[in-house]
């Protein structure tokens, strides 16, 4: 078993070796683990640089830590690619891979100790044997055990066997008359439909139709996090590129002849995920968003997704729809000893204080 870093990103990558981080990526049902996430960001934002670990098991390729390094005057930290837009990772590689994986990773990191400072492993799956097993007993002086930053829920829908149907089965009668109502007043007074973006010809369209309407969505509430022209950029070549694996998913609502609606993420393995929508407040009072939300629900079922992923937050109209949820937890860790990694142990203990007095 051997760790390695890839200096000079996807470029140092042969097409195979691509083509097997994908498919663990795709195992773990996240997209934002794919070579394809990494690439979109260093493309969007390439001041930062990549710093992909490759680890083998007998020679073949069991997982990938897809990193980049981001500068702050003499402070060189080490990221995952585009984590200010991800809702929660892992090492993309097999759940039962991951601690050993982790003292792989550990002992380069520990070897190129000179090329970084911080290690910051935003919302990590709780679930996930890391970061912990990075400073496990085998693995002693590589990085320093530490405690973690900040916790963010992430609420899902799980079908289990019984489908969409299944899945209402569970909700309040109250809740399915609610949606069935609001659905069918839309289409009768409206003329509601759904369409899903499937020609290459119309996907830039129709995501800018997505954009037009999720801004609306915000624009009395101070906008949305993910308006500024780079972020959108980001988003539009991911977008691009997860058309071409068939992994997009854009619907739009159209009501009174015009779209009303839309709804962007991604199908990825067995998970179903959503990422962003937006409404056109017209349609506001008659709970559009909702409707939309339960057609994109009830499509995720039928296409055989287990999970269905409502992502980061805790929205009150999530609540209504989740049937469980999880916790994924930020860490930033540091070579031991290291003037940065004593800083950032101490801010980490502030935070927490400071959660913990707001919540008495």
């Amino acid at each position: 078993m051997s760790a390695e870093l890839v200096d000079g990103g996807l470029e140092a990558l042969d097409d195979a070796l691509v083509a097997s981080w994908r498919a663990l990526a795709e195992a773990r049902g996240n997209p934002f683990l794919t070579p394809e996430w990494y690439l979109a960001w260093l493309e969007t934002y390439p001041e930062e640089r990549p710093f992909v670990i490759l680890w083998r098991r007998d020679g073949e390729l069991r997982g990938v830590l897809p990193l980049v390094e981001t500068r702050r005057g003499p402070l060189r930290t080490l990221r995952l690619a585009g984590a200010r837009r991800a809702d929660w990772f892992t090492p993309a590689c097999a759940e039962a891979d991951e601690a050993a994986m982790a003292r792989g990773c550990a002992e380069l990191l520990w070897r190129l100790r000179d090329r970084w400072h911080l290690l910051r492993l935003d919302r990590v799956d709780a679930a996930s044997a890391w970061p912990q097993a990075l400073w496990a007993a085998d693995a002693p002086g590589r990085i320093p055990a530490a405690k973690h930053r900040r916790t963010d829920t992430l609420p899902f829908i799980d079908f289990g066997d019984g489908g969409y149907e299944g899945y209402l089965a569970t909700r309040s009668r109250n809740f399915r008359s609610q949606i069935g109502r609001r659905r069918r007043k839309l289409e009768r007074e409206h003329g509601l439909c759904f369409r899903a973006s499937d020609d290459r010809d119309r996907i830039e369209a129709d995501f800018s139709t997505f954009l037009e309407l999720h801004d609306a969505r915000w624009v009395e509430r101070g906008g949305s996090s993910s308006s500024g022209e780079e972020v959108r950029d980001f988003h539009r070549r991911f977008a691009t590129a997860a058309f071409e694996r068939g992994w997009l998913r854009l619907w739009t609502a159209e009501a009174d002849g015009a779209p009303a609606a839309a709804w962007y993420g991604w199908r990825i393995g067995e998970r179903y995920c959503y990422a962003l929508s937006g409404f056109d407040r017209d349609y506001e009072r008659l709970s559009i968003g909702a409707v939309m939300l339960a057609h994109t629900i009830e499509r995720a079922a039928a296409e055989g997704a287990k999970v269905y992923d409502m992502m980061w937050g805790e929205e009150p109209y999530k609540q209504r729809f989740e049937t469980g949820r999880r916790q994924a937890a930020t860490w930033v860790l540091g070579s031991r000893r290291h003037p940065a990694q004593i800083g950032a142990a101490l801010r980490t203990g502030l935070e927490r204080r400071a959660r913990d007095a707001r919540a008495r």
